[in-house]
């Protein structure tokens, strides 16, 4: 899974396996360990209380929350993305997508864990 932050925006983009234990366990989880001792996590769950999206924060880990239902159908679907925005100051904008395999770029590489494109082009 991998993060991505900008301005008041966090990205998540998850591949084919991280949407499997996503979609059996409810939760997936990634940190990055600092020289210093200490380690960033951040984390997708999900939530039967929640409505709708949310993003947390505290204790070096950030939290991205989907009420249950949406989440199980975003995970078991073909649905590329989930997206929230908000307004200034009223916490983060959110974008959780299916990472794809890209029809474009350098194949010298290849990650056989990208969802491959049904649509025959790159979805980035």
């Amino acid at each position: 899974m991998k993060l991505r932050i900008h301005g008041d925006s966090l990205r998540l983009r998850l591949n084919r396996s991280d949407v499997k234990q996503f979609l059996e366990t409810g939760i997936r989880t990634e940190s990055i360990h600092f020289g210093s001792g200490t380690t960033l996590t951040y984390t997708l769950e999900t939530s039967s209380q929640l409505t709708e999206m949310e993003a947390q924060y505290g204790q070096d880990c950030i939290r991205v929350l989907l009420p249950l239902s949406l989440a199980q159908e975003w995970a078991g679907s073909d649905q590329i993305s989930l997206s929230l925005d908000r307004v200034e100051n009223s916490g983060p904008s959110l974008l959780i997508e299916k990472d794809f395999k890209c029809l474009h770029g350098d194949e010298s590489n290849p990650d056989p864990n990208h969802i491959p494109s049904k649509l025959g082009r790159s979805l980035a």
